[in-house]
């Protein structure tokens, strides 16, 4: 007998084979499991000071050459240490080597940026920036401040601030984990395992090239919650955060990035290792940024005209995620820099020295990118060679004052001009569920891209300065010449154009693809039924649609077309699943002298001599973050025993009232 099917039986196939469809476009998540960026346990751990008085170390190179896996380095704050400074590797081991600031307490906790100008409300050191240690180059050959030797691994450095000196004109970058030249030309020589953790790392206007300052030719490597500022260069490009010849994986959360060329970057050389291609890349919550003082003609012109690039490319990487950051302020800068564009996935082969270079499996979401010349370029290829690009989606952004007339390359008959979508020839990619405020056309196809789908998108369908419009090619009308040219595989049955809002489109020019697929062309913003449209640029939300909005609800499942803004605020909450780990480790040369811990290290008794004072209470906090003693005293010398204490790194905390001090102690 024939198998029988009822009508929701056979609307369940209908519904799998249409997301089947769309599910081959999808691209492979970033495989970053492996890069901890979680404060460590460091229990059995050795703890060295270093500074200019009564410290264990004086220099820090000593202190660093000194120290083995399993160590903690704790700098005096505000002090200075001049030099480069190696990070050599020590052999065998998974346990690291921490070099933090002694005034962690100033600090801000795990996962807050820091903000080096925010005040501390202590008289001593009364800013962040004047908590931490300041690691200075002074070398005026370019040497950075942190370079590592082959295979070092396991270093995390802690609320440093690394920049270059004043005399110092070419800095060629300030922290090199790894080595971008042929002495690194094999994957078994790669450093490993490093954590930038609520750092202040900075260049400074007085030079003509601060060319980056962190480069990742490394592996398994996190760069967190710290403010990477200053890095610019006449004729030359800059970067916060670069990587050429790394294999990953790599996390960069939660920082401020500041660049005159690419905030962030990787490739634009090619690697040393043969067939390299950086992998497995996640970059959330990051605040890009280029200062309008850095605006040849803006009002706020500080007067030196640094080589404006983009705000993040891949000329190669796979497996790549840009989730839950903003983006803010790039310009064209022609005829050395580029035109505008925030985001550029062009693949390059470096004439032909990477063959390999690749930019697949890349997953843009939940970012907002506003006030550019023009959106995303996407090139599919370097001319034809390189690998295809593949597997690329665009989700639940809102792009916001996309716009070619204010800053964009002002040839209104070129491609640049407030575009939101440049795209050559790559193969599937997704734009769905954005929000695109732009004043160009929506794509300027220039050569056929197989399976791209633009579904559930809000966006402006102007008539731009030039004459072009919507859904665009050159050499056919926009809508559905240019669709059946450089998209041939969408059609009106596969829906892959489909529940799109095109603010003041012309429906005449999709007739194509308005039957089985449903697109939307209101006249003007005012039709839309926005929250608040005019006071946007105020508050991202009041871009969403109203509950009387005409297309509140039309796209799939019920919901609205264009940005979820409910799905946008949550990439912005920053939780790492940490657990409360105490760093704030006090040094003060003056306290120490008054307060006297001993022993340390420690066995079974340790002693408190706070000289005359009495009725404090004290909490013994293990470096992980558990509290394992508590109690008060009642006697100048107190004495707690700490003989029921597994060996490792404690900090104890002595209250008074509003008051505090937290003092360093190693048990045995």
């Amino acid at each position: 007998m024939a198998p029988r099917f009822t009508s929701k039986f056979c609307l369940l196939i209908l519904i799998c084979l249409a997301f089947s469809l769309q599910a081959q476009v999808e691209p492979t998540l970033p495989n970053t499991a492996a890069v901890l960026t979680c404060f460590p346990d460091t229990t059995g751990y050795k703890v060295f000071t270093v500074g200019p008085i009564n410290r264990d170390f004086s220099d820090l190179q000593s202190a660093i050459n000194a120290a083995t896996l399993g160590s903690v380095l704790i700098l005096d704050a505000s002090v200075s240490f001049n030099g480069g400074f190696q990070l050599p590797d020590k052999g065998a081991g998974e346990e690291w080597i921490i070099i933090m600031s002694s005034r962690m307490d100033l600090l801000p906790k795990d996962e807050t940026r820091i903000n080096p100008s925010a005040p501390t409300g202590n008289a001593n050191y009364p800013t962040q920036r004047d908590a931490m240690p300041k690691i200075v180059t002074t070398n005026l050959s370019g040497i950075p401040c942190f370079a590592t030797q082959a295979k070092a691994h396991h270093y995390r450095l802690v609320g440093l601030e690394i920049t270059a000196d004043q005399s110092v004109l070419n800095s060629y970058g300030l922290i090199n984990l790894g080595d971008a030249s042929s002495a690194q030309n094999s994957i078994s020589l790669v450093p490993h395992h490093f954590v930038i953790d609520r750092c202040f790392i900075h260049g400074h206007t007085q030079a003509d090239i601060m060319k980056f300052g962190v480069r990742l030719d490394c592996a398994n490597a996190a760069i967190i919650d710290s403010y990477i500022a200053d890095f610019h260069s006449i004729g030359f490009d800059a970067q916060a955060i670069a990587g050429i010849n790394g294999p990953g994986p790599f996390k960069i959360l939660n920082n401020y990035l500041e660049a005159s060329g690419e905030n962030i970057l990787f490739g634009g050389a090619a690697p040393a290792i043969t067939g390299l291609v950086p992998s497995d890349i996640e970059v959330r919550q990051n605040y890009f940024y280029k200062p309008w003082s850095w605006r040849v003609g803006d009002p706020n012109y500080a007067g030196k005209h640094w080589t404006i690039k983009n705000l993040f490319e891949l000329k190669t990487g796979k497996r790549v995620w840009l989730d839950g950051n903003v983006m803010e302020n790039c310009w064209a800068d022609l005829p050395i820099g580029q035109s505008g564009y925030a985001i550029l996935l062009t693949v390059r082969v470096e004439s032909g020295a990477a063959p390999q270079a690749d930019v697949s499996d890349i997953l843009i979401t939940n970012n907002i990118i506003r006030h550019v010349g023009a959106g995303i370029t996407l090139s599919g290829t370097d001319g034809g060679a390189g690998i295809r690009s593949s597997r690329i989606k665009i989700s639940n952004n809102l792009f916001e004052d996309i716009n070619g007339p204010a800053y964009g390359d002002q040839n209104v008959d070129g491609p640049n001009d407030g575009t939101f979508l440049k795209i050559g020839e790559p193969q599937d990619v997704w734009v769905d569920h954005n929000t695109i405020l732009q004043s160009g056309p929506i794509t300027w196809a220039y050569d056929i891209t197989d399976r791209f789908l633009y579904t559930h998108n809000i966006s402006h369908s102007y008539v731009s300065a030039g004459g072009y419009q919507g859904i665009y090619g050159p050499g056919y009308s926009q809508g559905n010449n240019s669709i059946a040219h450089y998209f041939p595989d969408v059609t009106d049955a596969n829906k892959h154009i489909h529940q799109d809002i095109l603010i003041g489109g012309d429906i005449n020019k999709y007739t194509n693809y308005n039957t089985n697929s449903h697109n939307y062309f209101p006249a003007g913003v005012n039709d839309v039924g926005f929250t608040d449209y005019a006071n946007g640029n105020l508050d991202y939300h009041n871009y969403a649609l109203s509950a009387g909005s005409p297309f509140a609800g039309i796209a799939d499942f019920g919901s609205d077309p264009g940005v979820d803004f409910a799905k946008l605020d949550s990439a912005f909450v920053r939780d790492r699943g940490c657990p409360e780990i105490m760093t704030a480790i006090k040094g003060d040369n003056e306290e120490l002298r008054s307060w006297i811990l001993f022993p340390n290290p420690v066995k079974d008794i340790l002693y408190v001599n706070a000289n005359d004072a009495v009725g404090y209470s004290y909490t013994i906090i293990h470096i992980s973050g558990r509290v394992v003693l508590a109690g008060r005293c009642v006697h100048p010398l107190t004495e707690i025993n700490v003989d029921g204490l597994s060996g490792g790194v404690y900090v104890l905390t002595m209250n008074f009232g509003k008051s505090f001090r937290s003092y360093l102690f190693v048990v045995e």
